[in-house]
This record gives structure tokens, C-alpha cells and sequence, in this order.
């Protein structure tokens, strides 16, 4: 039962594509075993609804990858838990993965459990949620699982459009607590009030700012030792959601700066391809010749700095 996404959900999944064999390819002379945790896997196929293009999950890119990791856990609500299983037992006989059903701030603990006799092998965790499904104790939880000098790294959707349109419904203050859980306190609050009442920041910077805190908090209270992030765009060049990866590793930091910014090139052609497909004049679109951005990475900072921070 594929799902449809837009262009950005394509982009992101080609990043996770570029990034797994280069971890793995990192990691195989240093490790005999390698995990890939995934919160959140989703279909085990999707397609895009603008172009109908059919392109795989994140279940399915992870036991693709070359060189292989040597163990998978895979996270999903029912009734979607079984239709993954079902197609990732088909097509990965024999596998080593195991499927968990239900939500995910949960199951992590049995996830952990079970992978705990490899607590020492390279671990990569793809947490790909919606807007507020994530608890800061469950990326604590990932973040402390590892028993060697580094930590799994992390890779994770942060939406504050999403948030916003969460808090601003019609149960937005039982989503303002759901968020309180993803940040593990309610600090965000002051960048909602900056925005919303004091008007003291923009639409733009308000998105900046809530993922800013999220990436100081991961350096800061996680000891990550690197955190990085890149938007994704909708077709009105509005940030929709941000991609924040974080790692121990310089040679991590390398490799996703890298894909980063590749992933910043491909966004317009991708954004034009969607625009066409929805045009009755039907233009190609290897007729695109517009400007293509570059990514570049910025130091995240104290939040408190900000003058309309309240201590």
C-alpha cells in the first residue's frame, strides 16, 4: 500500500540512500557488526504525487545498502507494522531485522534490549516523524545506548511549520504538551510567544530558532560533538520541515555535508519537476536552468542570547 509524498520526502530518502553504504564502508574494516535503527519506517514503498514516480521506503533502502549492516529494527504503528513485515519478509528472506509494532517511544526499550549484546557497534538511527510524535527521552535513550567512546548517530525530521499548525488547532494545548515532550521541556514556548505574541521574530527565524534549540540541546545536553541541519522546501520556497543529523564522527560530519549540499542542488530541478507535472503545457523538465543553491552549515547557539529570550 504505497504511499504518496512530495518531492522533498523523495530528496530526503535519496540523501539516506548516499549516507548508509558510506557509513557502512566506514565502519566494516573498524566493526564486524553494524546497526540501523529506524523509529518510523513507514510503507515499504511510496510514489510521488506529482510525477506518480515509485520509489522505495526507508526499510527497503536500509537492507539495500552495500556494504549491508548486520542488524536492523524497525519501528511502525499497526495495521502498517504488518503490511512492512510482510513485504520485508518476502523480499529479505532470512534478513536480520526484526519489525516492531506500536509507537515508538515505547518499543525503543525492547528495540535496545534486544540489540544490547552489539551495544558496541556502530549505530545509526533514522527517527523520521511527522511533527510532535518523538519524545526527547527516547533520543536520550539513543543517544546513551552505545557503550563505546561515540554515540549512535542520529539523523531526524524537525518541523516547526508542523508544530505550529499543532499548537494554533483545535487541541493545540494538548499538542503544546506533546511538543513540551519532544523537547523535553517546555523552553520552546519562548520562541512560540517571541513569534506569535511579541512579534519580535519572523516566520522564517521562528523555524530557524526551534530547530536551533533542538540542535544545542543535542551538543549540549547529549554531548553530541557534531549537529547539523538543511531545510526542505515546498514549491512557495517555504521551509517545511528541517533534516538535523548528529554525530561524534568528523568523518560522519564529512560525509552528510557532503549529500547535504548535493541535496540543496537537486531541490529546484526536483521543485520544477513537480511544477511541470502539474502544468497543462507540460514542460519538461530537463528545460530547467534556474539558479541552484549552495548549502552550507552553521553553528548552532545558546538560545538564551537571544534578546527576547526571558532566564
Amino acid at each position: 500500500m504505497a504511499r504518496g509524498w512530495s518531492y522533498w520526502s523523495r530528496n530526503k530518502l535519496e540523501i539516506l540512500q548516499g549516507y548508509l553504504p558510506a557509513f557502512n564502508n566506514a565502519a566494516k574494516n573498524k566493526s564486524s557488526e553494524r546497526i540501523y535503527i529506524d523509529l518510523m519506517a513507514g510503507e515499504p514503498e511510496n510514489f510521488d504525487r506529482d510525477t506518480g514516480e515509485t520509489f522505495d521506503g526507508s526499510a527497503r533502502i536500509a537492507l539495500e545498502a552495500q556494504p549491508t549492516f548486520t542488524r536492523f529494527a524497525f519501528g511502525e504503528m499497526p495495521p502498517k507494522s504488518a503490511r512492512l513485515k510482510a513485504d520485508l519478509d518476502n523480499r529479505y528472506t532470512g534478513a536480520p531485522f526484526r519489525v516492531y509494532a506500536g509507537d515508538c517511544n515505547v518499543t525503543v526499550d525492547r528495540m535496545l534490549s534486544d540489540l544490547s549484546d552489539v551495544r558496541w557497534a556502530p549505530t545509526f538511527a533514522f527517527l523520521d516523524q511527522q511533527a510532535a510524535e518523538l519524545r526527547w527521552d527516547t533520543m536520550a535513550k539513543l543517544a546513551g545506548f552505545r557503550s563505546g567512546k561515540t554515540k549512535a548517530e542520529q539523523w531526524i525530521l524537525w518541523s516547526p511549520a508542523m508544530i505550529v499548525k499543532g499548537v494554533m488547532g483545535t487541541n493545540g494545548a494538548a499538542f503544546a504538551d506533546k511538543v513540551d515532550n519532544l523537547y523535553g521541556s517546555g523552553r520552546w514556548r519562548q520562541i512560540l510567544d517571541a513569534r506569535i505574541n511579541e512579534k519580535s521574530i519572523e516566520a522564517s527565524e521562528f523555524r530557524r530558532e526551534m530547530v536551533n534549540l533542538l540542535r544545542w540541546q543535542f551538543e549540549t545536553q547529549l554531548r553530541y560533538g557534531h549537529t547539523i541541519r538543511i531545510p526542505m522546501t515546498m514549491k512557495n520556497n517555504t521551509d517545511l520541515y528541517d533534516m538535523v543529523f548528529a554525530t561524534d564522527h568528523n568523518a560522519g560530519l564529512k560525509i552528510m555535508s557532503h549529500l547535504y549540499k548535493k541535496a540543496a542542488e537537486r531541490e529546484p530541478k526536483m521543485k520544477q519537476e513537480a511544477i511541470d507535472a502539474a502544468s497543462p503545457q507540460g514542460v519538461l523538465f530537463s528545460d530547467y536552468s534556474g539558479p541552484i543553491p549552495e548549502w552550507t552549515s552553521e553553528q548552532c547557539w545558546d538560545p538564551a542570547d537571544s534578546s527576547w529570550w526571558r532566564n
